[in-house]
């Protein structure tokens, strides 16, 4: 990819109807560098990049062994909805679906993790009334979020009150809260405090080094620290320097009088900021170190200036606990888009071929059938297309 490409999908992530980091030029470069590339489809214009997300191989569903290139859904990035120009989002995601056809031979779009309010909703309902287009929604999630309402924050100060027991938990939750900082303070030889070390680059080896201290450092325990990971530590570093340097990195850490106790990476995109990983010191965790610095960290940010809004990044996260430090949550869909007069058909038999073993079959051979119609189409076009 040209530097000019860059430049393009990096203004795109800046004027996108929905920010989402996870499909940030600064987020993905590093990645692509490691692994040789992903698999991106762009609506452009005029060389202007309106449009843009990253598919892979999947099935139409879980039941439905369809082949088609759709999202996924990380479990660390949260939901990946794609990046739409503000004022084209509609004809962008309508290009997308139609390049998905056109260059992967696929008539389905599967869409994880789609916004099930908003401008990204407004466009899917629009590509639904353009011609041979159809979508349906096949599942739908409440995941954690956190609306930002703005405090008042001095622009230098960089060392805060560490809030543990925000005023949207139950008077139960935030007593064993309060109990849990007690005893953690006492561990750690001194009051709490939240320290935003963003600028500081040694804030990523301390996180790197913490994160590699307990069970997440230990590879036979199932453990997956960035450290135990040459080229996945060296994409992750990539990623906080790009961020860094546009002043779009959040490092917050927790301290325990001067002791290190827990620290959180966040990467922002368009005032939305994405958590990416978070880590404690291991011979605190029994003390909720985890728990008490995401409630820090999410107390702190839900009244930051700068910010919008914050995606944790916690999508299909089942410990309803945990889910509790984040005081709001957004809806999303699980969104099956199906490209041509077929497939845009097949789509709105979907909830009944879950049930039905022979609208299964039937849908399969239709989708076969179009998919070969597709290749032999693509292949007498190549034929006829004049020689120059």
């Amino acid at each position: 990819m040209s530097d000019d490409e860059w430049e393009r999908w990096a203004a795109l992530a800046e004027r996108a109807a929905e920010p989402n980091a996870a499909l940030d030029p600064r987020f993905l470069r590093p990645d692509r560098e490691s692994s040789g590339g992903q698999l991106l489809v762009v609506a452009e214009e005029d060389d202007e990049w309106l449009g843009l997300v990253r598919v892979f191989s999947t099935n139409v569903s879980a039941t439905l062994p369809i082949a088609s290139y759709g999202t996924l859904e990380p479990s660390d990035l949260g939901p990946p909805y794609p990046l739409l120009d503000r004022a084209h989002a509609a004809e962008a995601l309508t290009v997308i679906a139609r390049g998905v056809r056109r260059l992967l031979h696929s008539g389905y779009l599967p869409l994880q993790g789609y916004p099930a309010f908003g401008p990204l909703a407004e466009a899917m309902q629009r590509l639904q009334r353009r011609p041979a287009l159809g979508a349906i929604v096949v599942a739908t999630n409440s995941a954690p979020w956190v609306d930002v309402h703005p405090g008042q924050y001095a622009p230098d100060e960089r060392v805060f009150v560490a809030q543990t027991d925000p005023d949207h938990r139950s008077v139960n939750s935030r007593k064993e809260l309060r109990r849990s900082a007690r005893r953690l303070a006492e561990a750690g030889g001194g009051p709490l405090s939240l320290h935003d070390a963003s600028d500081d680059p040694a804030a990523i080896d301390r996180f790197v080094a913490m994160q590699a201290s307990g069970w997440k450092g230990d590879r036979d325990n199932g453990g997956y620290a960035v450290a135990l990971d040459p080229e996945r530590e060296r994409a992750f570093r990539g990623k906080a320097d790009a961020f860094r340097a546009s002043g779009d990195l959040i490092v917050l850490e927790l301290r325990a009088g001067t002791q290190l106790i827990y620290s959180h990476v966040y990467v922002v995109s368009g005032n939305v900021a994405l958590g990416i990983l978070d880590a404690y010191q291991h011979e605190y965790g029994r003390f909720s170190a985890g728990k008490l610095g995401r409630t820090a960290a999410s107390a702190h940010l839900r009244h930051l200036p700068r910010l919008d809004a914050v995606n944790p990044g916690y999508y299909y996260y089942t410990d309803d606990e945990a889910m509790k430090v984040f005081p709001d949550r957004r809806e999303f869909a699980d969104i099956v888009v199906g490209v041509g007069v077929v497939p845009s058909l097949a789509v709105r038999l979907l909830p009944r071929a879950e049930k039905s073993p022979l609208l299964r079959k039937m849908l399969i051979a239709m989708s076969r059938a179009d998919r070969f119609a597709m290749r032999a189409l693509n292949g007498l076009q190549r034929r006829l297309k004049p020689k120059t």
